[in-house]
């Protein structure tokens, strides 16, 4: 009798030291993927701050380009001797500064798409991983 329940005891140590290994080595894979996680999030959050600062900067640089330009063609009209001349000044920079908010838009859009695309890039890959190491 006494070695039924030793081998009930010695079966039920055995599944516990299995369940115990199983739920060790989820905790682990658990922890490894949490860290990644914060590395991807850290990496992506350090990104996007370089990137809304390149793109502030350029905010302030085209606000500061717009500016100069009304300074000047204030200063040009100021100095405009007839109303022809002041057609002439105004079509001019008219057409200059349509061509000039073109390449404005442009460039701030080229770093819209770069912030969201490499700003998100470390947390895509992130999951990614997590759902390919997962499979």
């Amino acid at each position: 009798m006494s070695t039924m329940s030793d081998q009930q005891s010695s079966q039920s140590r055995k599944v516990s030291d299995k369940s115990t290994a199983v739920a060790n080595e989820a905790v682990e894979k658990g922890k490894a993927v949490a860290e990644r996680s914060a590395r991807a999030f850290e990496e992506s959050y350090s990104t996007s701050v370089e990137h809304m600062r390149d793109y502030n900067r350029k905010m302030v640089e085209i606000a500061q380009a717009n500016m100069e330009a009304v300074f000047e063609i204030t200063r040009q009209l100021g100095s405009a001797k007839t109303p022809f001349e002041i057609i002439e000044l105004c079509t001019t920079h008219a057409r200059k500064q349509f061509e000039v908010l073109n390449e404005q838009t442009k460039e701030l859009t080229a770093l819209g798409q770069k912030l969201a695309v490499e700003s998100v890039g470390p947390m895509a890959r992130s999951v990614s991983q997590t759902f390919s190491k997962a499979s």
